[in-house]
């Protein structure tokens, strides 16, 4: 096979060291020059001197775990000159079997990038990578909340309180009193509940005291009271992060209003779904159908011999799925949307859960063709979104 680069570098990263192999040449015996650092900022910059004193302008590395992160960066910063820095996937360039070595990984990846092989997986700019780290931050502590909250639940019913028998939220505002008051007197009376009952709960005291008509000891007030802290410190935590997200998401200000525009997307969906896929999806995905193969929303090519084996959807990037999931099932509340007109006329040939995955994507495609054109959500961009192909019963 014809070589297409002439000098070119493969890195093969873990956590403390990386091991470097630039082929330089055209011919079928190039030149081999192997290296080794450590990942520390200092040695990081060591080695993007060493590729610019050998004029490596073409590098590929293994993506393994967040390792690769200050690498990237390091030449990303540092080694302005470069034509091409790619991150692939391990799994898309197994080595060959008995050649298993950190040395012949780097070798690997620079004779795959030689020949043209390689294929590079999608790495937002710097500003978006921080806004995902963000996002999935704020992710990670709302699931942690969500947790102590069903945690609290579980204490309460442990000891005989019905409290969300009561109240559709118990840590609403009448829960919240009523629970700080459980946790300082041990119990609660009549006079509690009217004081911290608010007037739009349906349920009337005397049958919220019938409910919650028990006493804590001592050491249980004090673990209800250290759920309750723990909860409070969480949610303080993600406001702190929402307004980090806000900030960092500042110069993306038309890219949001247009997601925002789309039936079902709010500010925190708009911001999350951005950090997922950039505000220039169209420079990284050739179409949308690319788009929705990468997000996990499409289902999957595997037949043989004329029969279809399996078309469950993939596995995909799971964050930008979950959002969209979720923005799907508020699109289909939205009175007379698209979305929620496809969805109720197919759910029951498809079923619930198949037509929702179908809408998610049915959004992906709207939004892919909103930051492409520059333009905001109309009904006829979502109709010419929907033209998709179509639709199985095994499209899960």
């Amino acid at each position: 096979m014809r070589a297409l680069l002439d000098c070119c570098c493969g890195v093969d990263v873990h956590r403390d060291t990386l091991q470097a192999c630039i082929i330089k040449g055209l011919s079928d015996d190039p030149e081999k020059i192997h290296a080794e650092f450590k990942t520390l900022p200092a040695d990081l910059e060591r080695f993007v001197q060493w590729l610019q004193v050998h004029q490596c302008d073409y590098i590929a590395m293994e993506s393994t775990g967040v390792y690769w992160r200050p690498v990237y960066e390091a030449i990303e910063e540092t080694h302005p000159n470069y034509q091409c820095l790619m991150v692939v996937n391990a799994h898309h360039m197994r080595n060959l079997p008995g050649r298993k070595s950190d040395i012949k990984d780097a070798e690997w990846i620079a004779t795959l990038l030689r020949h043209g092989l390689l294929e590079a997986s999608f790495v937002p700019d710097k500003t978006i990578r921080v806004l995902r780290e963000y996002s999935r931050l704020y992710r990670s502590f709302t699931f942690e909340k969500t947790s102590y909250l069903n945690r609290l639940e579980k204490f309460l019913q442990t000891h005989g309180f019905k409290l969300s028998t009561m109240l559709s939220n118990i840590f609403g505002v009448s829960g919240r009193k009523l629970l700080y008051k459980l946790s300082e007197k041990g119990h609660l009376s009549p006079t509690d509940i009217r004081e911290a009952v608010n007037k739009r709960v349906k349920k009337s005291n005397e049958e919220i005291h019938e409910a919650i008509n028990g006493k804590l000891t001592v050491c249980e007030r004090r673990l209800l009271q250290t759920l309750l802290t723990k909860i409070d410190q969480i949610q303080i935590e993600i406001e702190d992060i929402l307004l980090l997200m806000q900030e960092v998401a500042l110069p993306y200000q038309k890219p949001l209003e247009q997601l925002d525009s789309i039936p079902g997307v709010d500010t925190l969906s708009a911001i999350t779904i951005l950090a997922e896929i950039s505000h220039v999806p169209h420079h990284h995905f050739p179409s949308s159908a690319k788009l929705c193969s990468w997000a996990g929303l499409s289902p999957r090519n595997d037949e043989s011999a004329g029969k279809v084996k399996s078309r469950k959807i993939l596995h995909g990037n799971p964050y930008i799925k979950s959002i969209l999931c979720q923005v799907a099932w508020a699109s289909v509340r939205v009175r007379k949307s698209s979305f929620a007109i496809w969805f109720w006329s197919h759910q029951g040939k498809l079923g619930r859960k198949k037509a929702i995955i179908a809408v998610a994507r049915k959004i992906l495609t709207v939004i892919y063709t909103l930051l492409k054109s520059g333009e905001f959500y109309d009904s006829n961009i979502a109709v010419k979104a929907q033209s998709l192909p179509p639709l199985t019963n095994s499209l899960l």
